[in-house]
């Protein structure tokens, strides 16, 4: 059915703003120089910028952070790697030479500014997400100043899920153990295979015996979510390679696990690598099936779940309260150089420090951005994801998700609705791309005039993330 792998949600996230074809903002482009926060030179606001209107918001009478159904979440972009892996391209640098004391000082200001807002003091805030980047480049004094931040400036809920990122090497047992004590209760490794050889090649530092006993003492000593990373389908993987880390996953006792086919970012070393032809690289469909096959089937037998499309835990585990509020279109406060989210409905990029944009409020594509957060997570229930949708829109999904249901990518469930094969897993975002397709297009919703649209795509247009460019760990 499809002839082109969609291999993660951003590739649905792109598929879906093809489809609403915002049309450009007339009168330039933000993030120009001399430009103030929110505004452009000598104060003015810069062409499109909505920054008075959410400041009116935030200081207003009415309405809360994390008031409606998705929650609220904050999210604090670390930009800095001690060592650029091979296949990342993510908004992010080396921190040799790099002052971190001065960014640590920078966010903590930017969490006072936040925590001042009426908005902010009166909601209440059920996941924070320190990603980058690689958090933990940050000593263990300058992570325990962010989180004191947190604490002191936000109102973080009693059971609050606070996530750190990091690679193995930079998260030795005292920095995990003090972590923990100052409120971390989630980590997510970067651990993508423990194969020699893939490891070599994907840039990743600790050998093999080494990885494999700092995730054991990891687990042995940290009493929170503990998830991995893992990529498939890189260079001259094996399925017996990948079947070593899928035993790693059941063995090392990890709560959960990112499983991603690998994406060729254009400007990673790896890309410059394939291009040089320094690195032989030939990947088919039916290959990378098969790799998500072996994988996802030996994690099922072992007892995991399916918690979003490239997603798998052990049931009960992992809350995954973060990617819930970003998925949900919930609050989510964006701090650091870099970092995007959506406060009050206004979607707000962080461009550099002392420069943000923020685009227009809630559009009429926002309904479809929620369908494909409930399809991210192999929600195909039709009552769920048509409860927004005109009669015309919910019957087009309705016919989407019965042909899937031919191409035998879905099966019914007793409750109406269907759930995934594990072919449609392995096809899932080109799934959700099909579904949009079918709400759009015969809802005649193209949105051409859709404000917030159009923003997002001229700020991304500059570089910055409409969302965290980590965050799915």
């Amino acid at each position: 059915m499809f002839t082109e792998r969609y291999r993660s949600h951003h590739d649905a996230e792109a598929h879906l703003a093809r489809l609403l074809k915002p049309a450009p903002i007339s009168g330039g482009r933000p993030g120009g120089p001399g430009e103030r926060p929110g505004g452009g030179a000598a104060g003015k606001p810069m062409p499109g910028d909505y920054s008075g209107e959410l400041e009116e918001r935030l200081r207003g009478e009415s309405g809360a952070a994390g008031a409606g159904a998705s929650g609220a979440g904050v999210y604090i972009h670390i930009p800095y790697c001690d060592r650029i892996c091979t296949f990342c391209n993510l908004n992010r640098k080396e921190s040799g030479g790099a002052d971190l004391e001065a960014y640590t000082g920078y966010l903590v200001s930017e969490i006072k500014t936040w925590g001042a807002y009426r908005y902010i003091r009166e909601g209440s805030f059920s996941a924070v997400y320190l990603g980058g980047g690689t958090p933990t480049v940050l000593s263990t004094r300058q992570l325990e100043t962010l989180l004191k931040a947190l604490k002191d400036n936000l109102p973080l809920s009693g059971d609050c899920e606070i996530t750190v990122e990091s690679a193995q090497h930079n998260l030795g047992p005292e920095k995990a153990a003090a972590l923990e004590r100052a409120g971390v209760n989630r980590f997510s490794l970067g651990i993508q295979t423990v194969s020699e050889r893939g490891r070599a090649l994907l840039g990743r530092t600790l050998p093999e015996e080494k990885a494999r006993e700092h995730l054991r003492a990891l687990r042995e000593n940290f009493g929170g979510v503990l998830g991995i990373d893992i990529i498939y389908s890189y260079p001259g993987e094996t399925l017996a390679e990948l079947r070593q880390d899928a035993e790693l996953c059941i063995n090392s006792g990890i709560d959960s696990v990112s499983f991603y086919s690998l994406m060729i970012q254009e400007g990673s070393a790896l890309a410059r690598s394939i291009a040089d032809k320094a690195v032989t690289f030939e990947r088919s469909i039916e290959s990378d099936r098969a790799a998500h096959r072996l994988f996802y089937q030996t994690l099922k037998e072992a007892g995991f779940s399916l918690l979003e499309l490239t997603k798998l835990a052990r049931p009960g585990r992992d809350r995954y309260r973060y990617i819930r509020v970003q998925y949900g279109r919930g609050d989510l406060l964006p701090i650091g150089s870099g970092a995007g989210g959506r406060i009050a409905g206004f979607p707000v990029y962080s461009l550099a420090p002392g420069r943000r944009f923020v685009s227009p409020g809630t559009g009429p594509s926002e309904k479809y951005h929620r369908m494909l957060g409930l399809l991210e997570f192999a929600r195909y229930d039709p009552a769920l994801l048509c409860g927004e949708l005109d009669p015309e829109a919910g019957a087009a999904v309705r016919g989407a998700l019965s042909a899937l249901a031919g191409e035998g990518l879905l099966e019914k469930t007793e409750d109406g609705g269907y759930s995934p094969t594990a072919e449609g897993v392995f096809w899932g975002n080109n799934m959700a791309a099909a579904i949009l397709e079918a709400a759009v297009t015969a809802s005649g919703a193209k949105n051409p005039a859709d404000p917030a649209e159009a923003a997002t795509q001229t700020v991304q247009g500059v570089g910055a993330p409409a969302e965290a460019s980590h965050g799915r760990r």
